[in-house]
């Protein structure tokens, strides 16, 4: 028996061809969602089915309240509940940690003492005086030497954290997630929709990002700014694919000031209360966002040279550091990865 085929004109053939490939594109949906937090702007975005429109909008809703409940909370000044542990530091006797953020507070104590000190989370009385709590309050010239000094030995003389319910007493002192807090929570929030069953996600939190999954059976990429590109537009530097990983970036074009032709950030030297020079930005690739996060500041606070031996002490295999003179050092593991947007000199380092 013979075959048999249909005639279908050629334009109508190319017709079919296109339209069996775009049902193929779009088979799945990109549900996306802006809004700020953490006095920043958020993208969620889930890859999945039509079918599942309402599922995906509830998943959504559930990580956005999370996201802004926590930049409420966790932000050190203000009226969340961080601000009031503060208050009660402030007023020179014990603070209660608030329940529902110590595992914040253990998970900061934990980097901190496995980055030796060089990610400290007791900043935020040194960041106020800096003036990099507030973009209004931005400062035009460094505090006085002995205002910074005088801070530096309160922190000096602050107790370490037991993991109790209670810190303190620790006058003129703080605690300060903002190198650390973005990590912990996106990670959190992208757990909401993996949790419902959205396995395939993205949130972008200011730079800070954590991927989940894939799109149309192809893995997210994210892109990592160019931090030797001045103005209003962003540039990208370099593109990666991370897996399921956080990607965070610490630049100290991010927030800071100049004064007298040199460049002050918000990154502070826990060892000196001064913010620290020698890099332009690090980005940590890492399955913890927070440890991405903290660690990274860890990594910039060490600087060109000793960046390298900590990250392999604290388990860092995909790491990015540019340097000031406009070259860049990168991990192997990291290295193989990228996709560069233009030229630049590159170190590998193991």
């Amino acid at each position: 028996m013979s075959a048999s085929h249909e005639w279908m004109p050629e334009g109508a053939r190319r017709t079919a061809r296109v339209n069996s490939f775009s049902h193929f594109l779009v088979r799945q949906t990109a549900y996306r969602a802006r809004f700020i937090a953490m006095g920043t702007e958020v993208t969620i975005t889930v890859a999945s089915d039509r079918r599942s429109k309402a599922s995906v909008e509830w998943a959504m809703n559930e990580a956005r309240k999370q996201l802004i409940d926590f930049g409420r909370d966790a932000w050190a000044w203000g009226a969340g509940a961080v601000a009031d542990f503060n208050r009660q530091l402030a007023a020179g006797g014990q603070a209660e940690i608030p329940p529902h953020l110590h595992g914040l507070f253990a998970k900061a104590w934990d980097i901190h003492r496995s980055s030796g000190g060089l990610f400290e989370p007791r900043l935020a009385a040194l960041i106020r005086l800096w003036g990099f709590d507030d973009p209004a309050r931005m400062r035009r010239a460094p505090p006085e030497a002995t205002e910074i000094a005088r801070l530096h030995e309160a922190l000096r003389a602050a107790p370490s954290f037991d993991g109790g319910k209670h810190y303190g007493p620790a006058p003129q002192t703080g605690w300060d997630f903002g190198a650390l807090g973005k990590g912990y929570i996106v990670d959190k929030a992208i757990e909401v929709l993996v949790s419902a069953g959205h396995v395939n996600a993205f949130i972008d939190a200011g730079g800070h990002v954590a991927v989940r999954g894939s799109r149309d059976d192809r893995p997210w990429r994210t892109g990592i700014r160019d931090p030797f590109e001045s103005g209003e537009q962003a540039y990208v530097l370099a593109s990666v694919q991370p897996g399921d990983a956080s990607v965070v970036t610490h630049g100290d074009d991010q927030r800071g000031f100049e004064f007298e032709g040199r460049r002050y950030s918000h990154l502070l030297d826990p060892a000196s209360g001064w913010p620290v020079h020698g890099l332009r930005a690090l980005t940590v690739v890492h399955e913890d966002g927070a440890l991405a996060d903290a660690a990274g500041a860890a990594l910039f606070v060490a600087g060109a040279e000793a960046w390298p031996a900590l990250a392999a002490r604290l388990g860092l295999r995909r790491v990015l550091a540019l340097n000031a003179d406009g070259t860049a050092c990168v991990t192997r593991a990291l290295a193989s990865a990228l996709s560069w947007k233009r030229a630049i000199p590159v170190r590998l380092v193991d």
